[in-house]
């Protein structure tokens, strides 16, 4: 993978980075109702369970949800300033987050002889390559789009041999502890295990179709994880954490997969009441653009809580915003929901 690749999933990032700073109206919502929004395609992909039992995480990022932002014209961030938007404003800083690592993640894929092709890259198109997304969920990353399956099988299959076909998804495992799935709409690839992984890369490729095409041992396929994806619905950046023991360690790139060039953000939210306490929640970031210009971003915020332990309003409020921007929080037994809406990038 090229840098240029890595950059733009972090220069698209950055083109949201300094909204935190904006002003706006401080116009608060309080004991309305939670929003019914539909959820999102990768929802379909994120598991319940992690393999190490210490919690489950997901990073996500839409190319085509940024399609409208001129990265070349826009500000900038890097890990640092992630960082101190995670710190700050967690509502705006932790999807950006995800999005920051999502393609880092491809360096755990780099002996798959697509690695350098399968971002989009409007410098080198492939034929038969159009991915529009990706998502990280732990040993696997799932790039969703528009494949052409013979073309992994004229220019990808060497070295690999057909093991499976289910609905619609032909896999493929190579000796060398690699397994990938391709379909006409996605392609689910596991990563490479270090020296200390004790998993199977066909195994993580089977569970992930399994759980995918199954409709079962999904966040989304229980009551207050559905929920959590009703609430936050579709996005450009998104990050979720669930039923994790410490979310300052799934926070850490790094304990995930060792890319030797992961983002430089160091975040510790140490006894956070909003994002430490809870059992699990989801951020998502949209973003409005029209011309190269970026109009709006609207921050989602979803969490879940053990029973009586939910954060107050004033909490939530002054832990996950800015302050004097419009927002909304929803407050109803365990679950809160929380929304802010950034209307101008400061000059």
């Amino acid at each position: 993978m090229n840098r240029r690749q890595l950059l733009s999933a972090g220069l698209a990032t950055a083109g949201v980075a300094t909204v935190a700073g904006c002003s706006g109206t401080d116009d608060a919502g309080t004991g309305g109702s939670f929003p019914a929004l539909d959820v999102p395609a990768y929802a379909d992909w994120i598991p319940e369970a992690s393999r190490d039992d210490a919690g489950a995480f997901f990073a996500h990022l839409d190319w085509t949800s940024l399609g409208g932002f001129d990265e070349d014209d826009g500000p900038r961030t890097d890990g640092e300033e992630t960082e101190a938007l995670v710190e700050d404003v967690p509502i705006l800083g932790l999807p950006m987050y995800g999005g920051l690592i999502a393609p880092f993640a491809v360096f755990g894929i780099m002996f798959y002889p697509f690695s350098g092709e399968i971002l989009p890259d409007d410098e080198r198109e492939i034929d038969g390559i159009a991915t529009e997304s990706m998502t990280w969920t732990e040993d696997a990353i799932v790039f969703r789009g528009e494949y052409d399956p013979e073309l992994f099988v004229a220019r990808y299959s060497e070295g690999f041999e057909q093991v499976d076909e289910r609905d619609g998804f032909t896999v493929y495992v190579a000796p060398e502890e690699l397994a990938y799935a391709v379909s006409e709409d996605a392609v689910v690839v596991a990563i490479q295990p270090g020296d200390d992984d004790v998993y199977r890369p066909e195994d993580v490729v089977d569970n992930a179709l399994e759980r995918t095409l199954s409709t079962v041992d999904r966040i989304v396929d229980t009551d207050d994880g559905r929920w959590l994806f009703e609430t936050t619905g579709d996005a450009a950046m998104a990050f979720g954490v669930w039923d994790a023991d410490d979310v300052d360690a799934v926070l850490d790139p790094a304990e995930k997969i060792d890319t030797g060039n992961e983002p430089e953000a160091e975040i510790e939210l140490g006894d956070d009441p909003v994002l430490d306490g809870a059992r699990g929640f989801v951020t998502s970031l949209v973003v409005s653009a029209e011309d190269g210009e970026l109009l709006e971003t609207e921050a989602r915020f979803s969490g879940l809580y053990p029973e009586d332990s939910a954060p107050p309003e004033d909490v939530v409020r002054d832990r996950l915003l800015a302050e004097d921007v419009s927002h909304e929080i929803v407050l109803e037994g365990d679950r809160v929901h929380a929304s802010a809406t950034f209307e101008e990038l400061p000059s």
